[in-house]
This record gives structure tokens, sequence and C-alpha cells, in this order.
């Protein structure tokens, strides 16, 4: 606030202090008192006027200063209510009472939808793993009828086994804290059933895959860089070119940390959509692929976010993409695994 501020809000009593100097002017002056006698009586108004309002606005000045303080630090910002101090003219009571009854709503209806959202989270959990039971069965039934239509039927199963999976991973990366177990593994370890996962579009798709020998030890939640490697294959297999298809996963070991590379020679990235991949629900500017969701990617970054990963993508147009995900060499100083080392 300042003091033009302050003194804008005053303009009414300002105006009623001019017109009562003025009054008491020309009633004096039609005694017959002269112009020496009101000068120190104006001067005195003016400077009491002056310190009474001074005072008033530094008070002001600083309280607003304090609260804006306080705000600031506030990652909540409607708790800013529990660090006002005690109101004390009416007017500020009857603002805080109006605060307080505000905020009092606000956090039911904050509540309310939070538990309507759990509610759903957890049906949608609950529905899920109801859905794989029929999954399950239906896969055993084309493998056991084995046919032309049970591959058609099969292969669309397993898409949609994918897009449950990822609903599911969807649902829960609000709260991968709950269910996260860190540890040190092999980075080979987490590779194996993401590759086991692609085994049969692989196959069908004719792609070589290239994987180097590599033992690098990470430290990370093994089961989500699973899923977020069964992410990047699924695109890259997704993507692929018509003729000589191929992947290629390397590792790489570095002062910070280890890299993994994830590379293929499929369809790219336009340059314009490059920047926005990881966005959520972005599925393209060109829109030829309407089976895409846009939430593999999203997904992908994250939870490399939540487990403290880097994840990259460097692409040309028409030639091929490179997905890199770096494991940082600090997260072997996690306090869950200091007790390991």
């Amino acid at each position: 606030m300042t003091f033009t501020d302050y003194l804008y809000d005053k303009l009414m009593l300002l105006f009623l202090n001019l017109f009562c100097a003025a009054a008491l002017c020309i009633y004096l002056v039609m005694f017959g008192n002269k112009l020496s006698i009101l000068l120190p009586i104006l001067l005195v108004w003016a400077i009491i006027l002056i310190c009474v309002w001074g005072t008033g606005y530094c008070r002001l000045h600083k309280k607003s200063v304090s609260i804006s303080h306080q705000l600031d630090q506030l990652d909540q910002k409607y708790l800013i209510f529990e660090m006002l101090g005690k109101p004390g003219s009416y007017a500020e009571k009857l603002f805080h009472r109006i605060l307080r009854t505000a905020c009092k709503s606000m956090l039911e209806n904050v509540n309310q939808i939070k538990n309507s959202q759990r509610q759903y989270k957890e049906y949608i959990e609950e529905w899920i793993h109801e859905i794989k039971t029929p999954i399950t069965a239906i896969d055993l039934i084309c493998r056991n009828h084995p046919d032309n239509d049970s591959k058609r039927i099969g292969k669309e199963l397993s898409h949609i086994d994918y897009l449950v999976e990822q609903a599911l991973y969807y649902a829960r990366s609000e709260n991968v804290e709950k269910d996260y177990f860190v540890k040190k593994f092999p980075l080979a370890d987490a590779l194996g059933p993401a590759l086991l996962n692609n085994r049969t579009l692989l196959l069908e798709e004719k792609i070589s895959l290239q994987v180097d020998d590599f033992s690098h030890i990470v430290c990370t939640d093994e089961k989500w860089i699973t899923y977020i490697l069964n992410q990047i294959l699924s695109n890259a297999i997704k993507y692929h070119r018509e003729d000589g298809a191929w992947i290629k996963i390397s590792a790489r070991q570095a002062k910070n940390g280890v890299y993994l590379m994830i590379e293929d020679n499929g369809q790219g990235i336009r340059p314009q959509d490059l920047p926005r991949i990881f966005e959520k629900g972005f599925t393209g500017s060109a829109r030829d692929n309407r089976k895409s969701t846009g939430m593999g990617l999203y997904l992908c970054r994250k939870l490399c976010s939540k487990l403290g990963l880097t994840i990259e993508a460097d692409s040309v147009y028409g030639k091929g993409t490179t997905i890199t995900i770096g494991f940082p060499s600090g997260s072997f100083t996690h306090p869950e695994l200091r007790d390991q080392q």
C-alpha cells in the first residue's frame, strides 16, 4: 500500500477537514479576527491531521507488508486466515468474520471433493482389478483355440490390457509414495519384463531388437521403472517404419549417474511437436493415429519426476526417436538405502 492509496481512501475525510477549516476561517474573519491569528490554528490543525494519518498509514502499511510476506511463505494460500492476528476495529472484526466463514465453507467443499475423488479412484482401481479376470480368460480361450480370428482377438486384447494397465498407473500416479519400494538392482531386471510384455508385437511387426550387454546398477522402484520402459517400447513399436524397423537399447555410465537410451528408426516426431510430447493428452499435430491417447509419455514424465529421474526425447522426423532416462547417482544416498550400503 502506498501513501497515495491511503489518502485516496481518506479522500472524503480530507474534503471534510478542508471544508471545516475554510468554514472556521470565514467564521473567525466575520468576527474581526486577523489572518495572523488564523495561521497558528490552521498549522496546528494540519500537524495533528498529519500525525494522526501518518501514524495510521505506518501501522496499516506494516500490517499489509507482514500479511503479504506470510502469504508468500504459504504453499496453501487459504491458510492465511490462521496467520492473521486478532482484529482491532469493528471493520477488521467484520472482515475477519467474513473471511473465517468463507474459508470454512471452502474447506468443507474441498474435503467433499477430495472424498469424492478418493472414492472414484478406489472404484477405478477395483474395477481395473476385476476387468483383468475376463481379459485373462479371453486370452486363455484364444490360446486354446488358435486360428486367424483368435490371433486378431488376441492382438486387440493385448491393446485393451495395455490401456487398462495405463489407467491403473494413472490412478496411482498421484500417490506414488504409497506404492513405492526403493532398492538397488541391475537395470536389466527392469528391462526384461518390459521386453517380454512387448515380445508378441515385436515378432508380429518384424521389428529387429538390439539390446547391449550391460550390468549397470540403479537405485529406484523396479515396478514403476518397468512400466515406464514398457510405455516407451510400446510407442516405439506403434510408430515403427514399414521395412527394416529396429529398436536399440543401450546404457552408459556417467559421473552423475546412469543413462538408458531407447532408440528406434521409426516415424520420428515433428519439430513443432517435440517440445509438447510429454504434455497430458497431446497426440501430435498430424492426428494420423487415432488410437493414441496422449497419456503414455505424460505418465512417463510424471512418474520419472516422482522417482527423481530425468527423461528426455530427441527425434528427427522421418528418421527415428531416442528416449533417454537418467538415473542420478545421488539417488544412491536415498534414506531408505542407507542401511543397505
